[in-house]
């Protein structure tokens, strides 16, 4: 079923102000509902500090559905402009519907930077543009954009700004939108868009066009292998962000990078077949990954 073109939010102008306390639940609930790693990663996160998390995810998820949503292209890019707009309208003080309601209050209350979220939004712009990745580092280039804000207004909730940790920091969250990518290739390839580098593609023989026939399977297998160790070598790069941390963020990431590096082990192992069988964490493998980010050991 195509996304709504637009929020809801933004198609009343004059919605009722929405208490503070019901816009974050709206918020947690969208978190929770899009987020796999969200309910066993938030769990190691203050009150305060996970309901602004859940902000700033809602915010991203919304702006997401906008740029994938099954509409022309110059709408897309119109909805966009709308909720940048509504955007700087709640961080003026005038905020309207649930999220930026959450959204606004969380800026405040956290000092947090803007332009994360403005450049969140110019990678959602690409999403509106139908964009390809001619080369990996045209993808990790979008990545930095789609992916990297978050991590960095997750450090910024807590007032880290050592630059070891920010690197860290944009590591993991490309690994994690890298992971998504792979994760999500069976729906992406129905919807007629994803986000495997052209030259890849070409390396490793596999054509769009034909990439769900038989014939491609192999090609296939062999491409996400070598996708997923050069998403996996990310995930190494930014593990010492674990390190440089204050103790329960770093508990919080150590469950987000184990969840991430399980779910990549999963589409290695799949192959091919991820077109058929979109991976997932088990209840029981989310556990595990708590026991394990509470004990200090690495995924």
């Amino acid at each position: 079923m195509p996304f709504p073109l637009a929020p809801a939010e933004l198609e009343t102008p004059e919605a009722e102000p929405v208490p503070l306390h019901e816009a974050y639940r709206a918020c947690e609930e969208i978190a929770r509902a899009h987020y796999e790693n969200f309910p066993v990663a938030s769990r190691f996160i203050p009150a305060d500090r996970r309901i602004a998390l859940a902000a700033i995810y809602a915010f991203a998820r919304q702006a997401d559905d906008i740029a994938d949503a099954r509409a022309p292209s110059e709408d897309r890019l119109r909805a966009l402009d709308a909720i940048e707009e509504a955007l700087l309208r709640a961080l003026d003080g005038a905020p309207q519907g649930a999220i930026f309601t959450a959204l606004a209050d969380a800026v405040e209350r956290h000092r947090l930077p803007v332009e994360p979220f403005l450049d969140l939004l110019s990678a959602f712009r690409l999403d509106a543009r139908d964009a390809t990745f001619p080369t990996w580092d045209d993808l990790l280039a979008y990545c930095r954009g789609s992916a990297n804000p978050v991590g960095r207004l997750v450090l910024a909730l807590y007032k880290v700004e050592d630059p070891e940790a920010l690197r860290a920091s944009d590591a993991v969250c490309t690994a994690l939108q890298l992971t998504n990518f792979w994760q999500d290739l069976g729906q992406d390839v129905a919807r007629g868009r994803f986000f495997l580098p052209v030259e890849d593609l070409r390396h490793f023989g596999v054509n769009p066009e034909e990439i769900t026939r038989p014939s491609s399977r192999s090609s296939l297998t062999r491409l996400l292998t070598h996708e997923c160790r050069a998403t996996r070598d990310l995930f190494a790069r930014g593990a010492p962000v674990v390190r440089v941390t204050p103790l329960l963020l770093s508990v919080h990431l150590r469950a987000t990078i184990a969840g991430g590096r399980a779910i990549l082990r999963s589409v290695e192992r799949l192959g091919w077949r991820v077109l058929e069988r979109r991976p997932t964490l088990s209840g029981a493998a989310r556990a595990g990954i708590a026991i394990r980010a509470l004990l200090g050991l690495d995924g």
